[in-house]
């Protein structure tokens, strides 16, 4: 389903548009115009808060950047939300294979190395952190002495709705149904200027209906074995 077809479908289910009413084919129609406003906006409310969940894994991507010598800030993919996972690296590859080193953030981040390190802005060497700066590029320290290195990083790009064709990002349309049930009623509450009630049963349902339907887990939140204590004669 896209974004078209849940304004419709939205339009419809809230019987702003009759059985006798054709569908929209554009959202600059002048039909119902102020009301496809409200619609779209209450898709991207929804799609907003999945993403903020963890819910939404359709969006997996790798980028790559090039790190040239006595630069420290580098800009990530412009499709860029969050980095994949709860403890992401960069890794440092070579022809395309991941070698054994690989960059972590900064414990603290940048706030914490400003402490730390007091030349941290001019310090020269062989990577180590990274850091997000203020506006929200990654800074790597010690800053690269040597260009040409290249670094992977998995992240989750951007998948809001913006366009007619734009698919939802979910990965069935039995999906899209409930996923278009939750966004039709925070679109009944913005139309009638009602607060957003995130404990309404009938958004609940919707959103119960579309977890229990989603294909693709969220991947654990932390990485390696764990051990018991038993194995090492703790008690």
């Amino acid at each position: 389903m896209n974004f078209l077809s849940g304004v419709n479908r939205i339009l419809r289910a809230t019987a702003v548009m009759g059985g006798d009413d054709s569908d929209i084919v554009s959202f600059s129609s002048n039909q119902h115009t102020a009301t496809i406003q409200i619609a779209r906006q209450a898709i991207q409310h929804v799609t907003n808060e999945l993403i903020a969940d963890r819910f939404l894994w359709p969006e997996d991507k790798q980028g790559i950047f090039t790190v040239a010598k006595g630069v420290r800030e580098i800009a990530l993919a412009p499709d860029f939300v969050r980095f994949r996972g709860t403890r992401p690296w960069l890794f440092e590859i070579e022809n395309g294979d991941a070698q054994g080193r690989y960059l972590i953030e900064y414990p603290g981040g940048e706030l914490q190395l400003q402490k730390d390190v007091f030349k941290y802005t001019s310090d020269e060497g062989t990577p180590q952190w990274y850091y997000f700066t203020a506006d929200q590029m990654i800074g790597i320290y010690p800053i690269p002495d040597k260009s040409g290195i290249l670094y992977r990083y998995e992240y989750q790009k951007d998948v809001m709705p913006e366009t007619e064709p734009d698919s939802l990002p979910v990965q069935s349309e039995q999906m899209a149904y409930s996923y278009i049930d939750m966004a039709a009623r925070i679109f009944t509450f913005m139309f009638s200027n009602q607060a957003i009630d995130v404990k309404d049963v009938v958004y609940n349902q919707a959103k119960a209906a579309l977890m229990a339907l989603q294909v693709k887990k969220a991947p654990i939140g932390r990485y390696g074995h764990r051990y018991g204590n038993r194995l090492y004669g703790n008690r």
